[in-house]
């Protein structure tokens, strides 16, 4: 089993955030929200999944959007790194721009549109899935984890 990170815009929708401000760093997406299926048929159920966002603030709807920061992103990669992240994938342009920003640099990364994007094809789809698997492939040939 490898351990998959993504990295998104922002959150919304968090019932368990608090008014306090408490932030959370990363989570497991639930599987029945519209971009954690997505995900989680991207790398597949034999693998974990968690997720990070480029804006630290919760959001009140998927329309609302917060600012991205770079370095909170930077920390939230450095501890799933040494966790044993095994891919990171940046999803969409707002996480590729933050992670850019962030000074962190981790050597597997796949950039993809973010999984609620509507131009996805069915094509695109197997495309990418089959870029995770590769890349997921190397990780265990390395004998690096999985």
């Amino acid at each position: 089993m490898a351990n998959v990170v993504a990295l998104l815009e922002s959150m919304w929708g968090w019932r368990g955030y608090s008014s306090a401000g408490d932030v959370i760093r990363y989570f497991r997406i639930n599987p029945d929200n519209f971009s954690g299926r997505r995900l989680y048929s991207l790398i597949g159920p034999q693998h974990s999944l968690l997720v990070t966002n480029s804006c630290r603030e919760c959001q009140r709807s998927a329309n609302d959007h917060g600012t991205p920061d770079p370095a909170w992103v930077a920390d939230n990669l450095r501890f799933l790194a040494s966790e044993k992240m095994d891919l990171l994938l940046v999803c969409g342009k707002v996480a590729k721009e933050t992670y850019e920003r962030c000074g962190f640099q981790f050597e597997r990364v796949l950039f993809m549109d973010h999984p609620a994007a509507r131009r996805w094809t069915a094509e695109g789809m197997t495309t990418m899935r089959e870029l995770i698997e590769a890349r997921l492939k190397e990780v265990q040939e390395a004998g690096q984890t999985v």
